[in-house]
């Protein structure tokens, strides 16, 4: 009985930890989509929007939340003569979301199960 105990809790280990791998490329992806955005308003290169996306990714490692990072995305683009609205900059981030949802099929920004849907869950 111990043995079957442990290898559920093991399972329920490997599977937590690969959903939360799912989750943080899921987060990345959206936050190259949001570096994508900038970069299009910016009229600058891959390269760059590929380099701000690192930025943003770091900010996000940090553990900064979509509201600061929108704001301090706001403040980046204002600093380079380009106002945007924060309605628009959560709409591009949304569609950053929406699009990293369909790519990786992974939960991007908050995990929502139904209650009793953990492992083990009858």
């Amino acid at each position: 009985m111990g043995r079957l105990f442990e290898e559920r809790e093991r399972a329920a280990e490997l599977m937590f930890a690969r959903d939360e791998e799912a989750r943080f490329i899921a987060r990345c992806r959206r936050m190259r989509g949001l570096a994508s955005f900038v970069a299009d308003k910016l009229g600058v290169d891959g390269q760059t929007a590929e380099a701000y996306a690192v930025e943003l990714i770091g900010a996000l490692v940090q553990g900064m939340k979509d509201d600061a990072l929108l704001l301090r995305v706001q403040a980046d683009l204002a600093a380079n003569g380009v106002s945007e609205s924060l309605p628009t900059l959560r709409a591009a981030l949304d569609r950053a979301t929406a699009q990293a949802l369909l790519d990786g099929g992974a939960i991007a920004s908050r995990e929502v199960r139904p209650a009793g849907s953990g492992f083990g869950a009858r």
